[in-house]
């Protein structure tokens, strides 16, 4: 269960993160590259769905014990 919330979090602040530098090149002046906060975001919406499937199989297998 920690690791599934744990995964989920960190997924959520690479979105948060990526997302942030994404809006930041895009209103920059110099309009700078914004390939790897893309490449970042996907990589924390991978991180969120895997967190999100790890705490649904937790949850089923706790509902199945009992």
């Amino acid at each position: 269960m920690f690791v599934g919330r744990a995964v989920y979090v960190l997924g959520l602040a690479f979105v948060l993160f990526s997302s942030v530098l994404i809006l930041m090149s895009i209103f920059s002046k110099h309009g700078g590259e914004a390939v790897v906060p893309l490449f970042a975001l996907l990589n924390g919406l991978i991180a969120m769905g895997i967190g999100e499937l790890v705490i649904d199989l937790y949850h089923r297998k706790k509902v199945e014990k009992s």
